[in-house]
């Protein structure tokens, strides 16, 4: 292990292979050749620069029949959720594509439910609800919808999104448009303001 936290494997590739005991017995015959003009190759095995697969999250969180896990739970919602929104982003009708946002709105309540998943999960989760309160039944813009699956895919692939990162993507709804405070929350900010400067 080195001094910055990273594990380092390292492969020396002229030496013949010795078996991982006590008795360093050579695992090639003294005939074979294992030289190589490369004396070693190291990998990082840990660390941001490390050498590995990324996994699916379907894979990482299958759903086992009859599970009872809250993350598997709120994955296939997510899936649900962002399956209606391509849906809803094929569709020529106006009004079959609001169908489909519509289910979308209904499904966030249940997807509130899960909000223990992650900071980030609930303030995502919570600012799209506002936000479709606060269009007060309009039709989302194709921007918007593209922003707010862009959203959900990204929250659905990391579904223990930092706090950090979730004011990101909220801020990537503003400024599509939405607006993503309570629908009050501004009155009373409005009131509060009128009694200082009084």
């Amino acid at each position: 292990m080195s001094d910055t936290g990273i594990n380092v494997l390292r492969i020396r590739l002229n030496d013949p292979p010795q078996l991982r005991d006590e008795t360093t017995t050579p695992t090639v015959s003294r005939g074979e050749s294992t030289q190589s003009p490369v004396r070693e190759i190291a990998l990082d095995t840990r660390g941001p620069h490390a050498f590995a697969r990324v996994i699916d999250i379907d894979r990482l969180y299958e759903a086992v029949p009859g599970t009872s896990s809250q993350i598997v739970r709120a994955l296939e919602l997510l899936k649900q959720v962002s399956d209606f929104l391509v849906e809803a982003q094929k569709s020529d009708n106006a009004m079959d594509a609001d169908r489909f946002v519509q289910r979308v709105q209904l499904a966030l309540p249940r997807l509130f439910a899960y909000r223990s998943t992650g900071d980030g999960f609930g303030v995502i989760i919570n600012s799209l609800h506002f936000a479709f309160s606060n269009l007060h039944g309009t039709p989302l813009t194709p921007d918007q919808l593209n922003v707010i699956w862009r959203v959900l895919r990204e929250l659905r692939a990391r579904p223990a999104m930092s706090l950090e990162q979730a004011i990101q993507r909220v801020e990537e709804l503003e400024e599509c448009g939405l607006e993503v405070d309570p629908p009050n929350i501004g009155d009373v900010l409005e009131g509060a303001e009128s009694a200082q400067d009084e």
